[in-house]
């Protein structure tokens, strides 16, 4: 239906240009004088110029689009540079170029404007620029470019839309925020989280005799080469905190805050190289048994950049994974404590070896909330503002 509205439309301006050539050569011809035949001739290069257009194919190619810079966060600003190619043998006068389906519910346009306008001519390369400001989270699209190309008096308007779609993926805001170990403080005092011995095997201290049971790549092969003996490798032993990240997607309080919150703590983590799980239960169950990699990390960023709130979400996929709790501490983060929270904590201790429940409030909340904090055996409730992001693991080593 959209299709033929183009075409009636097109077609009748051009047998609107079509009528104003006859209109004016008849009123030349049957008023005569000077004065009619120079309104003619005035008039007919624009006219003539007008059906040409109407004619001729328009050949746009080599459209990119490049966004700047390649990652980008909450609040964040974003540069579009949209280069395209006139290739076509005709010159035009007027060319507009319009970004089609911008949602400016999720970023504002830097002037307002998603079109640009080029006086063309002979001119053959282009280029425009444009900025999104206030990013908001999310995986945002970019569809197809529409040029439209018209006369000096707009009687003929000739429009294409190039398809050039792109994604623009905006990661939650982060924070820096120093990891340490994790210090667990009960009604019975402090009590410092279980760790495991773990072999660093980036740090060779020496070697020793082979033992049966020893790694096969933990062979050191020269001294083998050397005297035909099997030798193995000593590495340093170091400590470990096996640490188990669940993020609360059936909160919609501050839900981007807790978005925020959780990607800020596997951030400082991951770059002190500890030992943290991952599971999201969203639209989709999100699971990762280990996050220590680059890769691995940016796979989470990229879920917590498309993370929606699912009220139907429960912690039954945490429960599920109850070998893995066993041996690590459960880092909790959450908007809102609810009486299902609440048993789940008082039981932790069947499933968990400690657990540290993140409340993500508000500023007045959290005056409220000060020294009222549910208690329990195995578990510690801690209550975090978006200004105290950068010192959160230090309120958990508090008294």
């Amino acid at each position: 239906m959209k299709a033929t509205v183009k075409m009636m439309r097109q077609t009748g301006r051009f047998f609107t240009v079509i009528g104003l050539l006859v209109l004016t050569f008849c009123f030349a011809m049957f008023q005569g004088g000077f004065v009619s035949w120079f309104i003619f001739f005035t008039v007919l290069p624009f006219l003539l110029y007008s059906l040409t257009l109407a004619i001729i194919p328009l050949r746009i190619d080599n459209v990119t689009r490049d966004i700047t810079p390649a990652t980008r966060e909450r609040g964040d600003t974003a540069t579009i540079t949209v280069r395209f190619d006139n290739k076509s043998l005709f010159p035009f006068v007027f060319l507009v170029v319009r970004e089609l389906d911008m949602d400016e519910r999720f970023y504002h346009i830097a002037g307002g404007r998603s079109s640009n306008l080029f006086l063309v001519g002979w001119k053959r390369h282009f280029e425009w620029t444009y900025e999104l400001e206030n990013l908001q989270r999310g995986e945002h699209m970019f569809s197809a470019l529409e040029m439209t190309v018209t006369d000096f008096f707009g009687w003929v308007v000739r429009k294409k839309v190039i398809a050039q779609p792109d994604r623009l993926l905006v990661y939650p805001k982060t924070v820096d925020m120093p990891y340490t170990s994790l210090q667990m403080q009960y009604d019975q005092g402090a009590v410092a989280a279980k760790y495991a011995i773990v072999k660093d095997t980036t740090m060779v201290t020496g070697v020793r005799d082979y033992q049966p049971g020893d790694r096969f790549s933990w062979i050191h092969w020269k001294s083998f080469a050397k005297n035909g003996e099997l030798r193995t490798k000593e590495f340093e032993d170091r400590q470990s905190q096996s640490l188990f990240l669940y993020m609360d997607c059936a909160t919609t309080q501050h839900f981007e805050e807790v978005v925020e919150l959780t990607a800020s703590m596997l951030k400082a983590i991951v770059k002190k190289h500890g030992d943290v799980a991952f599971l999201s239960e969203a639209e989709r169950c999100v699971f990762y048994p280990a996050v220590r990699t680059e890769a691995q990390f940016e796979n989470v960023m990229q879920h917590l950049a498309t993370v929606t709130p699912n009220t139907e979400s429960s912690m039954d996929m945490l429960l599920r994974n109850e070998r893995q709790l066993n041996n690590s501490i459960l880092l909790f983060v959450t908007g809102h404590i609810t009486d299902e929270l609440k048993i789940f904590l008082m039981n932790s201790s069947k499933y968990a070896r400690a657990v540290v429940c993140f409340v993500v409030v508000s500023t007045e909340q959290y005056k409220a909330q000060k020294g009222a904090a549910p208690r329990f055996m195995n578990a510690k409730v801690v209550y975090v503002t978006k200004e105290m992001f950068n010192h959160a693991f230090a309120e958990v080593n508090k008294p």
